[in-house]
């Protein structure tokens, strides 16, 4: 066992030793969070694990060019890396991930090709949109590109750190031109000189418009309530994908219904080119007020 623990350990770091001379992107995952001390380094690092059997420091301005408030997100994620240094004595590497990144994304720029299935880096997230990675590459994903459901806030689905498979959608690569639409509304000619990526992880499951053909119009369904908003009605999923919108029942308030309460709801018409359902929710007599039994045993209550 200790020649096999030897021999794992020297392969771990002939490749740590190989990546500082050439510049080969390795990858590690993310143990723990440590302040790194040296001459040229005194600031909050991830400790990488590489191999099972070496060790290195992540820097935190080493791990993307994105200001990033706290490191704990990071904790048992895997990163890309470039060595910078090794440390003889301790026998550890310091690792800077944005070197990976470049090199990353000159191979992206080189290979990619649109409808491609890669994975993405969160690096950041608020109700709307999730800022992504891929390859080194920037790439915002829109709300409603991440899932055929309705999601009402990205935060509570995704976090800093977190790996995504998505569909490349668009390329337009550093220095090519491409159509974009101005302040008039007009499309023009514009160069990319950064480059753009546009992804979609929505593309990557499958259709719920497929189950449309289970759904007529006229007939009454059991949908759930997947958003209550004051101004534009109710949110009702008849399948995970296919969400209707509705205005209140003209006899019961918004206030009384609830989000994950099952409702009963006729469709009024459905527009399958324009993936559109229209309905209307159907509140029986019974269920806006008390049951006869009820009305009953009030009166008798109340003699």
């Amino acid at each position: 066992m200790d020649d096999l623990h030897v021999s794992d350990f020297a392969l771990a770091w002939a490749d740590i030793k190989d990546s500082k001379k050439t510049g080969r992107v390795l990858f590690a995952r993310a143990i723990g969070i440590e302040t790194l001390e040296n001459g040229k380094v005194r600031e909050e690092c991830l400790k990488l694990e590489y191999g099972g059997e070496v060790y290195g420091f992540l820097p935190k301005t080493y791990i993307d060019n994105y200001q990033f408030k706290s490191l704990q997100f990071f904790l048992g994620k895997t990163f890309e890396f470039v060595v910078d240094d090794v440390y003889l004595e301790t026998q550890q590497f310091l690792a800077n991930r944005i070197k990976a990144l470049n090199s990353l994304s000159v191979r992206f720029w080189k290979n990619a090709k649109e409808n491609q299935r890669v994975e993405a880096f969160v690096r950041g997230v608020d109700p709307y949109k999730i800022y992504l990675l891929v390859d080194g590459i920037e790439a915002v994903m829109p709300r409603e590109e991440y899932s055929y459901s309705f999601i009402e806030d990205l935060r509570e689905e995704v976090e800093i750190g977190d790996t995504l498979p998505v569909k490349i959608t668009k390329i337009v690569r550093p220095g090519d031109s491409y159509q974009k639409r101005n302040e008039k509304g007009d499309m023009v000619d514009t160069v990319a000189e950064n480059g753009i990526v546009e992804v979609s992880s929505r593309l990557l499951e499958r259709d719920p418009w497929t189950d449309i053909i289970h759904f007529k119009k006229g007939s009454h369904y059991v949908g759930t309530i997947n958003k209550i908003h004051p101004e534009h009605g109710l949110f009702i999923q008849l399948k995970p994908g296919l969400i209707v919108r509705t205005n209140f029942p003209p006899r019961i308030g918004g206030e009384r219904l609830k989000k994950g309460q099952e409702v009963n709801i006729k469709l009024t018409d459905i527009d399958v080119k324009a993936r559109k359902i229209k309905a209307l929710v159907v509140i029986p007599n019974r269920a806006i007020g008390k049951t006869r039994h009820q009305d009953y045993s009030r009166r008798g209550q109340m003699r």
